[in-house]
């Protein structure tokens, strides 16, 4: 299984740390340059990201950071597809890698390919349910609500397919977005325990960094109603109530946006 590191380019210190951890592990790693949201074109921009598909999504428009993050992360996923693997491992370059990561992939690639995304981290107080008992000593879980992290996952071809499908474009943060599992059809799970951890906040994630807050009384509602929408959506979708998978949207980038997408 190949294991990408996203790094933006003004951040060599950063992969100078992961490539340090992962050799203390074993754990053959390849950088792969991230998009940086503040270097892309209005053109660029406009392939990936709708403004009115945010305006009905989210409750505030994306920062250049975060459509850099989403477009890094798309870029693996077309280059997943573009190969002969199976699945790749995708790190950000914030996390904590530990010493039993390698037997957690190696368990992973056992599985049936019968799931798209496996989170590699989690929240601390996130809830989970055991599914199945893997070859290392972990479990397989499940959640009631989706971890918003994307900082560590193990990704399918038909994961990568869905979200290519489904997200194009795209009005929402990648991690959000993966939350509304429902919409494309996403079988997400996540590891217990996790091998990966979130860095401490003094070395947080440069690649989607900026997020903007608006803190005005009308902001705060929109984020409040978002939210509800969330939770009520959620719940439907857990229980099986939610609508059947729409057909994916249509418009997929131009050529000159396929070779963003693609680098």
């Amino acid at each position: 299984m190949q294991c990408l590191v996203l790094n933006l380019k003004r951040n060599p210190e950063r992969w100078q740390a992961m490539t340090e951890q992962a050799g203390l592990i074993g754990l053959p790693v390849q950088r792969v340059e991230a998009v940086d949201g503040c270097a892309l074109t209005p053109d660029e921009v406009e392939g990936i990201y709708s403004p009115s598909l945010n305006q009905n999504q989210f409750h505030r428009p994306l920062v250049p950071g975060e459509i850099g993050c989403y477009a890094s992360h798309r870029a693996l996923w077309h280059r997943l597809l573009a190969s002969n693997d199976t699945m790749f491992a995708v790190f950000e370059d914030d996390v904590i890698l530990s010493a039993r990561l390698p037997q957690a992939l190696a368990a992973i690639s056992e599985l049936p390919p019968d799931w798209d995304m496996i989170k590699l981290v989690r929240r601390k107080r996130e809830a989970t349910r055991s599914v199945q008992s893997l070859s290392d000593g972990s479990s397989l879980v499940c959640y009631p609500r989706v971890p918003s992290l994307t900082a560590a996952y193990v990704i399918t071809r038909s994961g990568a397919q869905k979200l290519l499908q489904y997200r194009t474009p795209f009005g929402r943060p990648v991690d959000v977005d993966l939350r509304h599992w429902w919409e494309c059809g996403l079988r997400i799970y996540g590891l217990r325990p996790c091998p990966v951890r979130s860095a401490p906040a003094a070395r947080a994630s440069s690649i989607a960094e900026r997020r903007s807050v608006d803190p005005s009384l009308q902001g705060r509602l929109r984020k409040l109603r978002f939210q509800l929408r969330y939770t009520a959506r959620n719940w439907l979708a857990s229980h099986g109530w939610a609508p059947a998978v729409p057909a994916p949207r249509t418009g997929e980038a131009s050529e000159q946006h396929r070779v963003l997408n693609s680098r």
